[in-house]
């Protein structure tokens, strides 16, 4: 969830606490409440999949020209053609930059910053070529004081050979599983399992503010799933359990990333889940 957000639901008539996924240096309490609360009403339809929503546009979508180098990730934001400029702090963040090949083969979470109004860039090597969904996710302040929540994606082509190691769900230190299939169209808490190879508990951190960082990709519409950690981890036989709030759209096959800071470093986990 997120931090210092209420998001009102328009269309479903639902009122939602969202707590952030605090800044990237370890929180001393990400469970503590935000001094104020700000409303965001969430755009219908603004699920990743479209570069318009509600008025809002991402455009001038650009990735480095060849994999394997570094370079630079670049967009505007604007509503109804002028520059967004405002933004309320979402976990730690103005905006959230995912980088996703249209595969789920390679996955990127990045923080970029804001130029002149409306216009991000920020620094990203790409390991492999293909095309890539470039998909931010913000709330904009409006002039009532209140605000809307987007989430924007564009696609960009990236030259080079395609073959790529693709992450999997135990990278050598640690382990992510999910503890049972997440039911569509059901709001629910789902266990995130975190071990280490031999099965045990982990020194588990913060990481933006909570204790995961978990979205979910549909590989059929692409559409994005923001999952909201629920409270704090528990140790156990399996290793260091988080519960988190889910609500696959519909069935069918998604890619379930799961970051987690632990004993100080960020480690990203891939879970491929059949709903």
């Amino acid at each position: 969830m997120r931090a210092g957000i209420v998001a009102v639901v328009m269309s479903l008539g639902l009122a939602v606490t969202l707590i952030a996924c605090g800044g990237e240096p370890e929180a001393a309490d990400p469970s503590s409440a935000p001094s104020a609360a700000t409303v965001v009403t969430a755009i219908k339809g603004a699920n990743g999949t479209s570069a318009t929503a509600g008025g809002y546009e991402i455009g001038d979508v650009r990735l480095p020209a060849k994999a394997g180098e570094p370079g630079t990730v670049s967009f505007t934001i604007t509503k109804d053609g002028e520059p967004v400029g405002d933004y309320i702090e979402e976990q730690t963040k103005d905006l959230h930059l995912y980088v996703v090949r249209d595969d789920l083969e390679v996955f990127r979470h990045l923080h970029p910053s804001q130029g002149d109004a409306g216009a991000w860039s920020g620094e990203v090597t790409l390991p492999a070529g293909g095309t890539y969904r470039v998909v931010v996710e913000f709330a904009a302040k409006t002039p009532d004081g209140k605000g809307e929540q987007a989430m924007l994606g564009a696609s960009a082509a990236v030259a080079g050979p395609t073959e790529v190691e693709v992450p999997g769900s135990d990278d050598g230190t640690v382990v992510a599983a999910l503890e049972e299939t997440p039911k569509p169209g059901k709001d629910q808490e789902v266990g995130v399992l975190v071990s280490d190879p031999a099965g045990k508990p982990v020194n588990l951190g913060t990481y933006l503010g909570t204790y995961a960082h978990v979205t979910a990709f549909s590989r059929e519409t692409g559409e994005v799933i923001h999952l909201h950690p629920l409270g704090g981890p528990e140790n156990g036989p399996d290793g260091t359990r988080l519960g988190i709030h889910v609500k696959p759209p519909k069935a069918g096959d998604y890619v379930f990333f799961v970051q987690v800071r632990v004993d100080g470093m960020i480690h990203t986990l891939r879970l491929p889940v059949t709903v």
